[in-house]
């Protein structure tokens, strides 16, 4: 698994840097299907809204079929469940998760990829399955929209499953 720290600016909107407990795994997908708006481009998209300071938006990782970016550290609250600084809520005490769908990618390997970090996460974290939200759970938001749509929620958390305990 290819992850690359790409961290945004520190100390903005964007990225407080504010630490919190986490909970939840939360899993979103960009809803940008132009052909090159890979993990990359949305890693560059986070750098000029953090140098911008202007808007409340991150999250942790971005995730296509060939690369995984990560922009802030996981212990840090993020703007990206659409619930405020809700206690316990998906921004603060979420990993937000982005899955590229992108026309000029593979989104199932995308999604494969997702599974993975977050098998991973859950590892390394030590958290259950229950632990892994859609964007839906926190405000309703029609996201994962892809994989809601197409019923393959379920799928998702059996591959996240197998990938947490079959990882060395």
């Amino acid at each position: 698994m290819n992850i690359i720290d790409s961290f945004i600016k520190k100390n903005t909107k964007a990225r407080p840097g504010t630490k919190y407990q986490k909970k939840w795994i939360v899993i979103h997908e960009t809803g940008n299907k132009s052909p090159t708006a890979n993990a990359k481009n949305h890693a560059t998209y986070l750098h000029n809204i953090a140098n911008a300071n202007q808007t409340y938006l991150s999250w942790h990782y971005t995730v296509d079929d060939k690369e995984i970016f990560h922009h802030m550290p996981d212990e840090e609250i993020a703007w990206h469940a659409g619930d405020g600084r809700k206690f316990n809520g998906g921004n603060t005490a979420g990993i937000g998760i982005e899955i590229c769908v992108n026309s000029g990618g593979d989104f199932e390997k995308a999604v494969d990829n997702a599974a993975l970090l977050t098998g991973f996460i859950l590892k390394n974290r030590k958290l259950d399955i229950s632990a892994v939200k859609q964007h839906f759970d926190f405000n309703k938001k029609n996201c994962p929209q892809t994989i809601r749509q197409t019923n393959t929620w379920n799928n998702f958390l059996e591959k996240c499953e197998y990938y947490k305990n079959n990882l060395k």
